[in-house]
């Protein structure tokens, strides 16, 4: 008798995130505890042509703030649930021909790639969640994405994304505990 069974699958999720995301930090932990390793977790990503709605409902389901945008495999933008629920929807409405709000399109409110601020992975490495901490409170953003440059400098690879509402609750966690 096998100790493996077969079965067929109908519709399929991944699983959601736990709220935790991460265990609790001090400030002085290394700030590489804060951040999503796109070498040990698959990114998450949407169309640039999906409706807001529907990309807002991704993150609910997959239990993440923010989504890196492609068009034909290649990054064009970051998409985050602020956005969505923030004024953006309202403010493109006003300025485009669209009328409905179902009509909104990633693209149409995403931040483009070019206007991305990133950090470099090596300083990633070496900082504290303090530091990235502060890089949060001095931006103002609410993630950042973490980029690995190769020796040539001639490719960079996205690595990681680093999420402000993560880094809070980890060290808010240290802070309830103690």
């Amino acid at each position: 008798m096998s100790l493996v069974s077969m079965q067929r699958v109908g519709e399929a999720v991944l699983p959601r995130r736990s709220v935790q995301d991460g265990h609790s930090l001090q400030p002085g932990d290394p700030a590489l505890h804060a951040v999503t390793d796109f070498t040990r977790e698959y990114p998450v990503t949407v169309d640039a042509e999906r409706q807001i709605d529907d990309a807002l409902n991704d993150m609910i389901r997959l239990g993440v703030r923010a989504l890196l945008v492609a068009t034909d495999q290649r990054l064009v933008g970051l998409i985050t649930s602020y956005d969505i629920q923030g004024e953006k929807p309202m403010q493109f409405l006003q300025s485009s021909n669209y009328n409905r709000h179902q009509d909104i399109r990633v693209a149409d409110i995403m931040t483009p790639w070019d206007q991305l601020l990133a950090v470099d992975w090596a300083s990633i490495q070496s900082a504290s969640a303090g530091d990235l901490l502060r890089v949060f409170e001095e931006s103002g953003l609410s993630h950042l994405l973490v980029i690995e440059v190769d020796q040539k400098r001639t490719t960079a690879t996205v690595r990681a994304l680093a999420s402000r509402a993560r880094l809070m609750r980890q060290l808010e966690g240290l802070r309830l505990a103690g």
